[in-house]
């Protein structure tokens, strides 16, 4: 299905991309429209999905919560990105337009069960009206209305609906729920899988010249100097120099890379020179050792309770930086012309998107105009919380004077090698159990870098948020804790990475439980349940993992299992691997999700995602990992920062979905934490030496 170019040049000038959803009308009749659909005459519904759709699909999903209520016709609806549009598109929690924390569903459940709704209830009134039939005995399926022998279609009433005005309206209880709670498939699967979707780094205008940027080698370095020699190589258009570098724009992809490959340029280290991991996991050390926390709160007297204790068990966890390495890196297209700027990607913070692109160009956010498309992947690269990547074009569009349409583009080994990661994170845990091998305390310290430039104490949401979420103290109920952080800041960016801090907070503390069962020779499903009284629904799904993998009865000869689970984002997870062959020479025979999302609005799509999400965390885990050597990264492709491939992924995947009453949640991150823990320990008690660094094999089997 065609969408809008958000774009155009023409002689008139510059026609930008659409500022809200009554700007799609082409001066044909009006149709019924909303602030999150719009029908046209011929019938088509098409919501507008104020989340990015970065391969979760949430586009969908968002999609169809509306069709449920406003009883469409599956097959005739279509989605499109919202409009950069402050407050109409904002977050109703973190109060600006964006996407993450798994929270799309969640976050949007009620607006688009309200739109759906209130379209469906002008629709009928329009049809009452026009048959002088009462309201109530109006039938609406598949985007037809019908009573009696009289029927129409969503596109003959649209017209007549869209001048009424909207009644209060009340969504449909779940009994009558015909396409949430089932198998449905996702609107763009055909056209992504025959390669129709258009993606930020694909299309062009008349004009558009393509830009690379040339960066310091070292992070944090400075410019000093260039030989301008490039920009007489064929196609090159432009060289100029732009805040953390030298950008070139040229006719194609091509002329542009080869001229900076050709680039002389002089750089002066920066803060960073000389830094390396290890010297960075050493200084954590230092701090945990010498330093007061930055954060620090207990519960209980752990002090006294570990005195007391019969057992005390200590585990230390060293996790490296990690690249988000989406399959699409991070590109943008856009224009700058008289005072007004348009830009197109996969946006996954708008308004933080058009604020930053706003000051750099010197005009107000309301003159930039962001066109939403789907983004090959993200995994939080894209929420970058200083828009790096979006910022970068603006620069470029500012430096050469907006005099053509420019698409930025990323290489893998800018997007590796570009110093934006997961941060590099110590942790040191330390578990107390009492003569009948009750866990009576625990105490966890860990030293980072925080994902989140501010800081304060006295809102800890902060804190967890950005590198505490899913601590060891967290989920199981032991009377006495202690967790601490200390901030350690170092000139290195990092942002938001799948999971946020679940994705090493989880993996230390699930083997780390399973370190304190095997001590108090305890089953380690037991030893959690225990753990777990006040928390009906994780041990629910918990139950529900050892049920279906057999827990009760022994694995095959040969097969070890292992035990995680997780909460993250009101969604609860659980997962049990079995694994095969030795510690040197693994196989994932098997893993077995239970998962309690809520009402599961797509089961399938439920299922893609924790599939998907064991692949991305195993992947992590097992493989993945940014060193540092005097003051730069050593891995910036594929042949250094080493992906999990498809035989070494499990044998088998089976996921359980828990029936549910609750609102839904989201998957997207917490399915993606909890797998290597289960895999981990598996090969713990397989005979494994006991993990402390990660990436468990690394690039040295690629």
């Amino acid at each position: 299905m065609p969408r809008r170019q958000f774009l155009a040049m023409s002689s008139a000038g510059l026609l930008l991309g659409l500022a809200s959803p009554k700007a799609f009308a082409t001066g044909a009749p009006r149709g019924l429209v909303q602030r999150f659909l719009e029908i046209d005459q011929a019938g088509w519904v098409t919501v507008y999905a104020k989340h990015l759709d970065m391969g979760q699909g949430i586009w969908s999903g968002l999609a169809s919560i509306l069709a449920e209520e406003l009883d469409a016709d599956w097959s005739r609806v279509r989605v499109v990105g919202a409009p950069a549009k402050m407050p109409d598109y904002a977050h109703t929690v973190w109060g600006a337009q964006t996407t993450g924390g798994s929270t799309s569903i969640a976050n949007s459940w009620e607006q688009m069960r309200l739109a759906g709704a209130t379209a469906r209830a002008m629709l009928v009134q329009a049809a009452a009206t026009a048959w002088h039939a009462p309201p109530e005995a109006i039938e609406v399926r598949g985007s037809v209305l019908r009573w009696g022998k009289r029927e129409a279609g969503f596109g003959a009433l649209a017209a007549a609906a869209g001048r009424l005005p909207a009644p209060k309206a009340s969504p449909k209880p779940r009994a009558d729920y015909r396409l949430l709670g089932r198998p449905l498939p996702q609107l763009d699967a055909r056209a992504k899988s025959s390669g129709q979707v258009r993606y930020g780094i694909d299309g062009s205008l008349p004009g558009m010249k393509i830009a690379v940027i040339a960066r310091p080698p070292r992070i944090g370095g400075r410019l000093i100097g260039y030989d301008t020699a490039v920009s007489r190589l064929p196609g090159v258009v432009a060289v100029v120099e732009v805040p953390g570098g030298v950008a070139i724009v040229a006719d194609n992809t091509w002329q542009a890379i080869k001229a900076r490959g050709l680039l002389q340029a002089r750089w002066e280290h920066g803060d960073a020179a000389g830094l390396s991991s290890e010297a960075l996991f050493a200084r954590f050390d230092t701090a945990m050792a010498k330093e007061a926390p930055t954060f620090r709160e207990d519960k209980g007297d752990p002090q006294a309770a570990f005195h007391a204790a019969a057992n005390v068990v200590e585990a230390r966890f060293e996790f490296p930086y990690l690249a988000h390495a989406p399959m699409e890196t991070p590109s943008v297209s856009g224009v700058f012309t008289g005072g007004r700027c348009a830009m197109r990607a996969g946006f996954q913070s708008q308004t933080l998107n058009q604020g930053a692109v706003a000051e750099v160009l010197g005009i107000a956010p309301e003159q930039v105009t962001l066109d939403t498309v789907p983004a090959g992947g993200s995994f939080g690269r894209r929420a970058a919380s200083n828009s790096d990547w979006v910022v970068d074009l603006a620069q470029i569009l500012k430096a050469t004077g907006g005099r053509w349409p420019i698409k930025l583009v990323r290489t893998r080994e800018d997007d590796i090698g570009g110093a934006h990661y997961r941060p590099q994170t110590t942790h040191v845990l330390r578990g107390g159990l009492d003569a009948g091998g009750k866990l009576v305390a625990i105490e966890q310290r860990s030293a980072g870098q925080g994902v989140f430039p501010q800081f304060d104490p006295k809102v800890p949401e902060i804190n967890r948020s950005s590198v505490l979420e899913g601590n060891a103290t967290a989920l199981y109920s032991v009377p006495n804790t202690r967790l601490s952080w200390w901030r350690i800041d170092v000139p290195v960016t990092v942002e938001t990475y799948r999971g946020i801090s679940n994705n090493h907070e989880c993996v230390a503390k699930e083997i780390f439980i399973d370190r304190m069962a095997r001590a108090a020779g305890a089953d380690p499903v037991a030893f959690r349940l225990a753990l777990l009284g006040h928390d009906p629904r994780q041990q629910a799904v918990l139950r529900l993992a050892a049920e279906k993998i057999g827990w009760d009865t022994p694995p095959l000869p040969g097969r070890w299992r292992g035990v995680s689970v997780h909460t993250a984002d009101a969604s609860f997870v659980a997962q049990i691997a079995e694994v095969s062959g030795t510690t040197e020479a693994f196989r994932i025979e098997r893993i077995v999700a239970a998962i309690d999302v809520g009402l599961a609005l797509n089961p399938d799509t439920l299922r893609s995602q924790v599939e998907g999400g064991i692949g991305f965390g195993l992947s992590s885990a097992l493989y993945g990992g940014i060193t540092f050597e005097d003051g730069a990264p050593v891995q910036r492709n594929f042949d250094r920062y080493r992906m999990m491939r498809m035989h070494e992924m499990p044998r088998e995947i089976e996921v359980h979905i828990v029936e549910s009453d609750h609102p839904p949640t989201g998957i997207g991150e917490p399915g993606s934490v909890v797998a290597p823990a289960a895999v981990i320990n598996a090969l713990e008690r397989m005979g494994m030496t006991p993990v402390v660094r990660f990436p468990v094999i690394g690039e040295a089997q690629a």
